[in-house]
């Protein structure tokens, strides 16, 4: 009968020294112990931070490639026995509870004291003994900088592509669509509050014919013109739309038409005294018909238009150049 020959367990080899461990992972991590000292400061911390881990550990300067002054790091809060509301006053809107590890805590934060300014995912997590008790912790960071960069570039560029979708390229005002979905949320706020809210409607004089003699180059100068005098003289609250060709509409919230007319005055009389001068040399005046309107309570969307709109039409039937108000 033969014999097998005999299996030895495996002997465990020596456990490597933290230290060793630590130094030869690329993510920057520190360990502080229960009286917040320093024990572990590795290699790509060193690099990261520009500290050594002769000058770090066995201090409690964890906070310095962080913060100008003492103050806690996630780890000295994990140490403490972290709870949420003790986080949030350090970190609010910053931090979540970890995913993957029980007792931790995550957060980002921009850090102007690394290097040139640097933003930092970070980890922290308890390190216990075989009793269960926190007798440390370890936070390991992540430098984020370039997808933080990467999502402010996207989030500019949908705000611009939201920002262009609303504006009309000529005048750069809103544009007619807008329009329609501003005076639906005001009139929605005024039914609400019972707050004011009026509307302007202006049109150029004659600019069919002044586009027709002129030429669409000198027509897209008075347009553009028209619109800066409208946004010198609004206020920040007020909003200006290019409605149609020639045709431009003023929502002004919280006040009566009869409030908003010393402005419609001044936008008439401004853009009345503009010398365009035309490529023959001719220099033309420019005018235009304005109509007012305060909202109604319940009136809806439809016949607040249509008031203006008449107001406005009842202006240039009356001999152009000025400003009726809706009864």
């Amino acid at each position: 009968m033969s014999k097998h020959p005999d299996t030895k367990s495996p002997v465990p080899s020596e456990a490597l020294p933290a230290h060793r461990v630590l130094d030869s992972i690329a993510i920057p991590t520190f360990a502080i112990n229960s009286q917040h000292e320093i024990t572990h400061w590795n290699r790509a911390l060193e690099k990261a931070s520009g500290l050594l881990a002769v000058d770090m550990i066995g201090t409690k300067n964890q906070w310095k490639p962080f913060y100008p002054n003492p103050r806690p790091t996630l780890s000295d809060l994990i140490v403490e026995g972290a709870k949420d509301e003790h986080v949030s006053q350090f970190y609010t809107n910053k931090y979540q509870r970890s995913n993957l590890l029980n007792n931790a805590y995550e957060a980002e934060d921009f850090f102007p004291n690394m290097g040139m300014g640097e933003w930092l995912s970070f980890t922290a997590a308890p390190i216990f003994d075989d009793d269960n008790n926190i007798i440390g912790a370890v936070e390991t960071l992540t430098i984020i900088s370039d997808r933080k960069h990467a999502e402010k570039k996207l989030m500019d560029s949908q705000h611009k592509y939201r920002e262009l979708s609303t504006l009309d390229d000529l005048t750069q005002l809103f544009n007619a669509r807008h329009f329609f979905e501003k005076v639906e949320e005001e009139i929605s706020r005024s039914d609400r509050y019972s707050q004011a809210l009026s509307i302007c409607m202006l049109d150029l004089d004659d600019f069919k014919t002044i586009n027709d003699t002129y030429g669409h180059q000198f027509g897209n100068t008075v347009l553009t013109e028209f619109a800066n005098i409208i946004k010198r003289n609004i206020r920040h609250v007020d909003m200006a739309f290019r409605y149609g060709g020639e045709e431009f509409v003023i929502l002004f919230p919280f006040v009566i038409a009869h409030s908003a007319l010393t402005v419609v005055e001044k936008i008439l009389t401004q853009l009345e005294h503009v010398d365009f001068k035309a490529d023959n040399g001719d220099i033309v005046n420019i005018t235009t018909s304005a109509g007012l309107a305060t909202y109604f309570a319940k009136e809806g969307q439809d016949s607040f238009i249509k008031r203006v709109d008449k107001a406005m039409y009842h202006s240039k039937s009356n001999g152009k150049n000025q400003i009726s108000i809706a009864e």
